[in-house]
């Protein structure tokens, strides 16, 4: 019982101390906000925005190699290598903070067998302005690269000898048919006649039609890295954040006026037992 009434007693001096200092703890609390809102008013402001790129050459392995040596060059501040491979002004590249390049979704394209991979690409920036010609400096050092180069040279050939290939037979099967429709023999080269089922021609010429419209569909993506979604300016920065610096100002405030208060109340209470 005694030792719930110290307890009790204990708590209520405590709040009595607080509250005959409520002034400053209230003043220790607004100047925290205050410093918070200076904080806010005068950091560097640092920009966050996405885009999205697909891929059915660059893999994930890759994307993590390429990622690792951007992060080297932007840690070195090694401006000048950076700003060539990016397509940048050495001052556009200073103004890089962080970019990450991750792999988030497989998908099959329009070829049988072959995966797309998506890649989210996150660009933090200390200038908003630069995005535009980061986009397009960061699609031309992924296409740029002389593996890819290659594949995307010997795919767009096979697509174009395969549509070249596909177009001739279907002029062949165009010409056969105007034959059989205006009456014209149909000879083998062992000249005896051939017996040609006009519907088998029609379906055939339809079949291979949609084969080549779906070469000519995978020619016009032949190229390595494809854009989904590019870079969005947003007017607010990321960094830093209001919010965040209020309630750490109002807290910091408030915590020092408690620390402060009890440290004081130690210190006269030690000086009494000294006297």
């Amino acid at each position: 019982m005694l030792d719930e009434i110290d307890i009790q007693e204990l708590a209520v001096r405590t709040i009595l101390y607080f509250r005959k200092h409520f002034w400053f703890v209230a003043l220790s609390t607004s100047v925290g906000i205050v410093l918070g809102i200076v904080s806010y008013v005068y950091l560097p402001k640092a920009y966050q925005s996405r885009m999205i790129v697909m891929s059915d050459i660059l893999t994930e392995s890759y994307s993590k190699e390429i990622t690792e040596s951007l992060k080297n060059l932007i840690r070195e501040k090694n401006n000048n290598v950076l700003a060539l491979r990016l397509g940048l002004s050495e001052q556009e590249a200073n103004d890089l903070n962080t970019l990450e390049i991750e792999s988030v979704k497989k998908e099959k394209g329009l070829e049988q067998g072959v995966e797309n991979t998506i890649f989210l690409i996150t660009a933090n920036i200390k200038n908003k302005d630069i995005l535009p010609r980061l986009q397009v400096g960061l699609i031309q050092f992924l296409r740029n690269n002389e593996f890819v180069k290659v594949r995307v040279r010997q795919r767009t050939e096979m697509y174009k000898k395969l549509i070249a290939k596909i177009g001739f037979e279907i002029n062949s099967l165009d010409s056969l048919k105007t034959r059989l429709f205006s009456g014209q023999p149909i000879y083998s080269k062992s000249s005896e006649m051939l017996l040609v089922d006009p519907t088998s021609i029609y379906s055939k010429t339809v079949e291979m039609s949609r084969e080549q419209i779906n070469y000519e569909n995978a020619l016009e993506l032949a190229d390595s890295i494809q854009l989904v979604e590019g870079f969005t300016v947003f007017q607010k920065p990321s960094e830093p954040k209001l919010s965040i610096l209020l309630v750490t100002g109002c807290f910091g405030g408030l915590f020092f006026a408690f620390g402060f208060l009890v440290l004081t109340r130690l210190l006269r209470l030690a000086n009494s037992k000294l006297r």
